[in-house]
């Protein structure tokens, strides 16, 4: 019968699409027509398949040839459909006998003289054909260049073979001549990231150390704020190094992610840090473009995104950070293109008290105007201030202290010891709500954030003085669940609550760089 039928993968957005290809001989004057939505770099294909397989010593069916790529539907855009289409021409035309291709999945673009040439995302395709096996429960094998299979086998639960050249991947599936060898699974990661920073380095900056423990052990957003140089972003650069390592599913995704972004092609057991630009647009910080691809917050999923100057912003992009700071998730629309992303990170920003950076410092003067400092701490809206659970002042340090360094408490600040405290508070909240504090749902506050008495009152007369939103009392209560759950206490006491009131004290409304106010029930 002149029909046959294959099968590859494409990506729409990070969502990875089997696509069905089927070629079909029958008489009438030779063409070629690739139908189902093809993109310029697909039906350029025609003149790729045609020399390589006349170059792999396969004969050129003088018919009509169509191929279709399914789902119909679906714009599709890879130069990786090129080995399928070529194996498909072969096998309708009877050139490569009764071969079982329902169990293969082919990726790879083809050269003239009919070598396997190299793939985008490699690392990503493995994921996606994991992935797939998975829905159709049953075994898939992956069909990809030789030199990009050893990578693809860094994926487990997948056959992975790599060829040279169309004639060899022939040969394997008719079973002709040596057989390709299956790739060793080789679970080995990225040995060339970059050695975690340790917060020991980080001199004294007590407060904003335990205000960043607290942050990383809930998942609570938190905001810095001091002058130039005080050494904000120095502790926001070794918020990654509190966090527990990556779950081995988590770092198969993020890797995924990685590499469809381009930006690496190896296993990394690391959670990201994202650090964007005050000039990033919108959908480079959130995603965009037509199909939609995702930006640096889904980049820094299970990870960190630190946008240092978030006053300097554009507005809109840091209003567009709503959604997923609720929802952990990112829904772009496009005409005829819906992508979801995951965005589920910890989010740290750090800005100047005010336009010249010192107001509040002890030694420089602020020359800003009380006009100016109000316009400059009002680019944060009080919507998305309102999404923060922390705010705390980072001051600087004086001289002496630099450069003698600390001799005391350095053993209770090194990122291994927080990092303990961080994984039994986490595990503490898994076990028992099955999320993390900030993570929790209205219903899982009301049952699992109940402070005692004497907390409750100071906690209900701050929220009444300050007139509080919903959203900011029920953040508070977080914060006091986690600084409860770092203590390995089960109740919220009055210093939890009056912990958590003065980290959320500037987020509040208050006048920040003003001393704080003694609680009181």
């Amino acid at each position: 019968m002149p029909l046959a039928t294959l099968h590859s993968l494409t990506f729409v957005g990070i969502r990875p699409v089997a696509v069905q290809i089927e070629v079909h001989l029958s008489a009438g004057l030779p063409s070629f027509a690739l139908v189902g939505l093809p993109d310029t770099e697909i039906r350029e294909s025609k003149e790729r398949v045609r020399s390589a397989l006349l170059n792999s010593g396969f004969e050129f069916p003088a018919q009509r040839i169509t191929v279709n790529l399914a789902p119909a539907d679906l714009p599709k855009g890879s130069a990786a459909f090129d080995l399928a289409v070529a194996l498909g021409i072969a096998s309708a035309s009877g050139q490569l006998g009764k071969a079982d291709l329902s169990e293969w999945l082919f990726a790879s673009e083809l050269s003239l003289s009919g070598s396997l040439t190299g793939v985008r995302s490699p690392f990503a395709l493995a994921f996606a054909v994991r992935k797939e096996a998975k829905i159709r429960q049953r075994p898939l094998k992956l069909m990809l260049p030789k030199a990009q299979a050893s990578l693809a086998a860094t994926v487990p639960d997948i056959a992975v073979f790599g060829a040279n050249n169309l004639f060899e991947a022939a040969a394997h599936l008719v079973g002709h001549g040596t057989p390709l060898q299956q790739e060793a699974y080789n679970p080995q990661t990225n040995a060339a990231q970059a050695t975690l920073l340790d917060m020991a380095e980080v001199i004294g900056h007590q407060t904003a150390k335990h205000a960043l423990l607290t942050a990383t052990a809930g998942q609570h957003h938190i905001r810095l704020v001091g002058p130039p140089g005080s050494g904000k972003s120095m502790l926001a650069q070794r918020a990654g190094s509190l966090m527990p390592a990556l779950p081995y599913e988590d770092s198969l995704e993020i890797s995924a992610i990685r590499s469809l972004k381009g930006e690496s092609d190896a296993l990394s057991p690391q959670r990201p840090f994202r650090n964007p630009h005050p000039s990033s647009t919108m959908a480079a910080l959130i995603g965009g473009g037509n199909p939609p691809s995702p930006g640096e917050i889904t980049l820094a999923h299970q990870g960190v995104l630190f946008t240092d100057e978030v006053l300097e912003f554009d507005r809109r992009c840091l209003e567009s950070l709503r959604e997923p700071l609720e929802t952990g998730r990112v829904n772009i629309s496009r005409s005829g293109h819906q992508a979801s992303f995951p965005a589920r990170f910890l989010w740290i920003c750090a800005h100047n008290p005010c336009p010249c950076g010192w107001l509040g410092h002890p030694a420089k003067e602020c020359r800003c105007t009380p006009e100016q400092v109000r316009k400059y701490q009002n680019k944060l809206s009080g919507p998305l201030a309102d999404r923060l659970d922390i705010s705390i002042e980072v001051q600087a340090i004086d001289h002496g202290t630099l450069l003698q360094g600390e001799k005391e408490h350095t053993e209770l600040t090194t990122s291994a010891g927080l990092r303990a405290q961080v994984e039994n508070a986490r595990t503490v909240q898994l076990e028992r709500q099955g999320c993390l504090n900030g993570e929790m749902s209205a219903g899982q506050i009301s049952k699992y954030c109940k402070p005692a008495s004497g907390a409750e009152k100071l906690l209900l007369a701050y929220a009444q003085k300050n007139h509080l939103s919903a959203r900011a009392l029920h953040r508070i209560c977080r914060v006091a669940r986690t600084l409860a759950d770092l203590d390995q206490v089960n109740q919220i006491d009055k210093k939890h609550i009056a912990t958590a009131i003065q980290y959320r004290k500037s987020l509040a409304g208050e006048v920040i760089n003003q001393p704080p106010m003694a609680l009181t029930a």
